[in-house]
């Protein structure tokens, strides 16, 4: 299993045909999300902290009326750990949405492409390629807030390359493409090519394809939710 995770990253077609004969990823699955709360769930409490002191810099007018309403200091004053057990919550909740519907949607794309393949293939290539955008992308982020010693900024997103706050529509905008979901993706398209015997280019398209539909859906979303 540890191997297919190394081969994810540097030879993710190899994964693919190993998936021919057995299609696990529920241990994968489970291995990517341990990582991933290993390597985030440290800098938790400080982000929500330095949020809050954010929020009340640049959102003055909003602090003010949860402070009217008595709810100000019931947020500020958040325990660690209701925080890392918001934060588990919120990855689990997260991760497996994304498998669930990452699969559905390349098994709709990849039709386009050939007739083989099936929703377990889908899903178990999808779920390989997210050891790079939630793991590795959180490892690199932790890495980042530990030699910063802050959580300010540190973002693996397009909003790195504009002056744009994270609490801004912009930058809400901006952090629904992020580069580790494109690399990810290309993984992933790897992954099936693998699996399926097509093209490669053919199962990065795919991939790609629905890395770009959820990342303008998510876009989309930070458009017309009310900001901060």
């Amino acid at each position: 299993m540890i191997k297919n995770l190394y081969l994810t990253v540097f030879d993710p077609y190899k994964v693919g045909e190993g998936l021919k004969e057995k299609k696990s990823w529920v241990l994968v699955a489970l291995i990517v999300f341990i990582l991933t709360l290993a390597f985030s769930l440290p800098y938790s409490y400080k982000g929500y902290q330095e949020a809050m002191s954010q929020l009340e810099i640049q959102k003055p007018e909003l602090v003010k009326k949860l402070k009217d309403a008595g709810r100000w200091e019931s947020m500020i004053n958040v325990s660690q750990k209701a925080i890392m057990i918001r934060t588990s919550v919120g990855v689990l909740i997260t991760y497996v949405f994304s498998i669930v519907v990452t699969g559905v949607l390349l098994l709709l794309g990849i039709r386009f492409v050939t007739p083989e393949g099936d929703y377990a293939t889908m899903i178990a290539s999808w779920t390989h390629a997210t050891f790079i955008n939630y793991s590795i992308a959180s490892l690199v982020k932790g890495l980042i807030i530990w030699a910063k010693g802050s959580t300010l900024g540190v973002t693996t997103s397009l909003l790195i390359f504009f002056n744009a706050s994270p609490l801004s529509k912009t930058g809400r905008v901006l952090q629904a493409f992020d580069i580790f979901d494109i690399w990810a993706a290309i993984a992933c398209g790897l992954i099936i090519a693998g699996a399926l015997s097509i093209e490669k280019k053919k199962g990065v398209y795919v991939s790609l394809g629905v890395w770009l539909i959820k990342s303008i859906l998510l876009a989309g979303l930070a458009m017309i939710s009310p900001g901060m």
